[in-house]
């Protein structure tokens, strides 16, 4: 599968942010995903922050370091990103070396992997980050598939979960502080044009008692 994948990113990546992000929908998504981002990580504070996946670096303004399994990825983000330290690499075996980074963030990963590949790729994140650092990440939620009856048709996207089960999975090595959702209303089906009116009322919804029940999830875990 990891052949895929790479495959795959290698393919888009000089037109991943165009594609992706550039859209009504894409910038909706992101401009949620920031405001989590801007909750928990300053962008004055960077220096031994690390962005696991980092594709074409939308989030390097929030970590000095970057990894990405896909070589094209990585040449897209270098050229944006000159000063950074940005390299190709693997989740589950990143060879950087133990208790080195404050906080750790990884997003448009985990959606792509099973569970197994989840829980060793949350240790070796537990090992190269210090006492106490963040690591914060998103994944689709089981419970909103389970309620629509969604089962995705391939690796793209066919990963999710629900708190419980993350609690059990990482309770060895991490504290989860919170978690909110992404995209609680049905983004996709409301009108471009004002799509942007939107996001006060998911944001709300997103935080909410039914947050779980939102498209995707981001999680903020502590190291104990």
């Amino acid at each position: 599968m990891k052949a895929e994948i790479i495959k795959y990113y290698d393919a888009l990546a000089d037109t991943y942010d165009i594609d992706r992000f550039s859209n009504s929908y894409g910038d909706y998504i992101h401009q949620q995903e920031l405001r989590v981002l801007h909750k928990y990580l300053s962008k004055y504070s960077i220096a031994k922050n690390l962005d696991v996946a980092c594709g074409t670096g939308r989030f390097l303004d929030f970590a000095d370091y970057g990894m990405d399994i896909s070589s094209e990825m990585v040449r897209v983000s270098k050229k944006k990103f000159p000063d950074k330290e940005i390299k190709r690499g693997d989740a589950e075996a990143s060879g950087f070396e133990d208790n080195y980074f404050e906080n750790v963030i990884s997003f448009h990963l985990f959606m792509h992997l099973d569970l197994t590949s989840f829980k060793t790729i949350q240790k070796e994140v537990a090992r190269i980050s210090k006492f106490k650092a963040q690591f914060i990440f998103d994944i689709p939620s089981e419970r909103r598939r389970q309620l629509f009856g969604y089962r995705a048709p391939s690796w793209h996207g066919g990963n999710q979960i629900s708190y419980r089960t993350l609690k059990k999975l990482v309770k060895k090595n991490w504290e989860i502080v919170n978690f909110h959702g992404i995209a609680f209303l049905p983004i996709h089906r409301i009108p471009k044009r004002i799509r942007k009116f939107f996001i006060p009322l998911d944001s709300l919804l997103c935080n909410s008692i039914f947050k779980e029940y939102s498209s995707h999830l981001i999680f903020i875990l502590k190291k104990k």
